[in-house]
């Protein structure tokens, strides 16, 4: 029942050195018994859209190690983040795997966990939610099935520059206001599901290497932030009977 959650890889192509760890982190033993649950919560490529031959067959290697896990009774749960997106039917055929649009709920050991990619904690950033909501638009969806992948790929890699450039990945890169903010919106997020009765509260997106055990009336639980295991190189996990999540290394 050892629960691992990975997100914001942010892997470029197949001959990416991250892309190449993390193959290797999903054949650990660790991770492939049965009962284990893998969640992949966003942002495991700098872009996979849809079910493109282009994409599959770049990271086919990625597709065998999933059906292996599958195959072993390994839940893997793919959330889909801002990069990764439009791509269930991609995992379609595959035991094992459930691809979520925004988050995951589920209970191990008697506590709860709420896992989401993170890209909709901040409700001020209104330009993002607009368009992630143009992105997710059946409009959209309808231009992705029909485009070649090539084009999504020159596109994508395109706006994915720009992103960066307009965009430091790293939280500690923006102002201290800025950090602050940020920081209060997931906690505050965190702190909604901990009252809900939720007893671990994860996040991607903001690359924020944040964790924070919080209080609301009676109850107390922890937040946590993936990070952006590039620079920071850690997954999380948890284990029956430990009171909190843990970083380990990803290689």
């Amino acid at each position: 029942m050892r629960l691992w959650i990975v997100s914001d890889l942010h892997i470029q192509s197949d001959q990416d050195p991250l892309y190449r760890s993390f193959l290797a982190w999903l054949v650990r033993p660790e991770l492939n018994e049965s009962g284990v649950r893998i969640v992949l919560a966003g942002d495991v490529f700098d872009l996979f859209v849809g079910k493109k031959p282009l994409f599959v067959r770049r990271y086919s290697e990625f597709f065998d190690r999933l059906r292996a896990l599958g195959s072993r009774g390994v839940t893997v749960d793919y959330i889909e983040g801002n990069h990764d997106f439009w791509i269930s039917e991609a995992f379609g055929d595959m035991p094992g795997v459930t691809v979520r649009p925004s988050e995951v709920d589920f209970e191990l050991g008697g506590r709860r966990f709420h896992v989401s990619h993170g890209d909709l904690v901040d409700r001020t950033d209104r330009n993002y939610l607009r368009l992630r909501a143009f992105f997710r638009s059946r409009l959209m969806h309808g231009l992705v099935k029909a485009a070649p992948g090539e084009l999504l790929d020159r596109i994508g890699r395109s706006m994915s520059r720009a992103s960066s450039a307009r965009t430091p990945r790293l939280i500690t890169a923006l102002s201290r206001e800025s950090q602050d903010r940020l920081r209060s919106a997931y906690h505050e997020f965190a702190r909604e599901k901990i009252a809900a009765g939720y007893d671990f509260v994860v996040c991607g997106h903001c690359h924020d290497l944040d964790e924070a055990w919080l209080r609301v009336g009676s109850r107390e639980g922890q937040y946590i932030n993936v990070g952006l295991p590039r620079t920071h190189g850690s997954v999380l996990t948890w284990a029956p009977g430990a009171s909190s999540i843990s970083r380990q290394a990803l290689v």
